[in-house]
């Protein structure tokens, strides 16, 4: 029997770059998949090179790898409800970090969220360049994991998890229905404007 890989592209008539169309979240991950100490860095490297308001870089983020001691105890007390269920099985969980000052005095965390998602958003991008998936979660306990990263100075953000996506043939129908929902968005019209006032 064939492993049953679910894609879905973003339907569109423009064209756009397979990085960008191919990019979704799945839950269903190859548990037997791990990444190289090579790939971690360039995962580290997109994050790290991604545009930074007066190249203030306010962001932080841990790479924890499956089976490691911090990625499960952030898998076991710092995700949320059905996350706790399949982002285990992913190879990498990403934590992603704002920093809550500059120079000693409290950050714009308006600005600093901005520069930490185009972070995060660079990251998932090279997740996607290596032939990996990523998935976004905010159903997660944040104070849970301050405390195992020790990061006092920084707020989490999110957590992504990282990996190869794996086959729907075995799991649970609850997740393979999700895996399967169409990808939608909100119309172009209701997004963008091209040459017109709101």
């Amino acid at each position: 029997m064939t492993n049953s890989i679910v894609h879905k592209p973003a339907t569109t008539t423009a064209q756009l770059h397979p990085l960008v169309a191919d990019r979704w979240s799945p839950r269903i991950y190859d548990p037997a998949h791990s990444v190289s100490k090579g790939e971690l860095e360039s995962l580290g490297e997109a994050f790290r090179w991604a545009p930074s308001s007066s190249n203030q870089q306010p962001w932080k983020l841990a790479l924890l790898t499956r089976g490691g001691e911090l990625f499960d105890a952030v898998a076991k007390s710092g995700l949320t409800g059905f996350n706790q269920t399949w982002a285990p099985n992913a190879s990498v969980l990403a934590v992603v970090m704002a920093a809550k000052t500059f120079e000693g005095k409290a950050r714009d965390m308006s600005a600093t969220y901005f520069d930490v998602g185009l972070a995060a958003s660079q990251l998932v991008t090279q997740a996607e360049s290596m032939g990996l998936k990523s998935h976004y979660m905010g159903g997660i306990v944040p104070e849970a994991i301050v405390e195992t990263l020790n990061v006092q100075d920084h707020e989490v953000v999110c957590v992504i998890a990282i990996g190869k996506q794996g086959s729907t043939e075995g799991q649970d129908q609850a997740i393979v229905d999700r895996e399967n929902l169409e990808r939608t968005r909100n119309s172009p019209g209701d997004v963008y404007l091209i040459d017109r006032a709101l």
